[in-house]
């Protein structure tokens, strides 16, 4: 089964990760948290969203390109 998500909505949603794990992000370093959680969480989960949605912002045709054309050769 294969799900059908526009071009526009594959970017609106990479923008929206993008977004929220900055500001996840500015959070941490700006209220200093103290709770072990919380440092494990933004070390582990958002700092990695953060930078891999911001390369997927940036490299999405490239992305495109490469699995257009893996599809064709199937």
């Amino acid at each position: 089964m294969r799900v059908s998500v526009s071009r526009r909505q594959v970017r609106d949603l990479q923008r929206v990760a993008h977004l929220v794990a900055g500001v996840l992000l500015l959070a941490y370093v700006y209220l200093a948290p103290t709770v072990d959680g919380v440092v494990w969480l933004v070390q582990w989960v958002v700092v990695p969203v953060g930078v891999l949605s911001g390369i997927a912002l940036w490299k999405w045709p490239r992305i495109r390109a490469r699995l257009a054309r893996r599809e064709a050769r199937r």
